[in-house]
C-alpha cells in the first residue's frame, strides 16, 4: 500500500496532538501491536528531527501505538512547540513491523504518511504554564 500525503499545522506554543489510524484498503484498522514507529522531519534550514515510539524522555514528547486499534498517537508539549523555529518542514511517518521482511532482510519498514508541516508562529514567546 502506497504512503498517503497528509499536511498538518503545529501551533507554536500550544500543546500538539496527532492521532493517525492505520487502515487497510477497506478502511478497517490494522492491528499494529508489537510495531514501532518513527516520525522524521526536515525543516527548511535542513535541521532533522527524529521522533520514535522508543523514546523514554516524556518531557520532550510522547509517541505511542495502540496496536489493536491501529492508532499512532504523537504528542508535543507546549514548551517544545514554543521552541520550534521553522516555517515549514517535510516529514515521513514510518512503521516497523516486528517481522522480518525475509530471513536476513531485516524488519519490514513501511512509510505510511508524508507531507508538509506548517508552523503557525506565536505572537509571544511565553514559555511558562498558568498557575491554575
Amino acid at each position: 500500500m502506497a504512503a498517503s500525503k497528509y499536511d498538518f499545522n503545529i501551533e507554536q506554543g500550544s500543546s500538539f496532538k496527532l492521532t493517525i489510524v492505520y487502515k487497510d484498503d477497506n478502511g478497517v484498522p490494522i492491528d499494529i501491536s508489537n510495531y514501532c514507529a518513527r516520525l522524521t522531519w526536515r525543516a527548511g534550514n535542513q535541521n532533522i528531527q527524529i521522533f520514535s515510539t522508543e523514546n523514554q524522555d516524556l518531557s520532550l514528547y510522547n509517541f505511542y501505538i495502540d496496536g489493536p486499534t491501529g492508532q499512532l498517537i504523537f504528542l508535543l508539549p507546549a514548551t517544545v512547540t514554543n521552541d520550534l523555529d521553522f516555517s515549514t518542514a517535510k516529514y515521513d511517518l514510518e512503521l516497523q513491523s516486528d517481522q522480518d521482511l525475509y530471513i536476513g532482510g531485516g524488519k519490514e519498514i513501511t512509510r505510511i504518511l508524508y507531507g508538509t508541516i506548517t508552523l503557525i508562529k506565536r505572537n509571544s514567546q511565553i514559555n511558562t504554564t498558568l498557575a491554575c
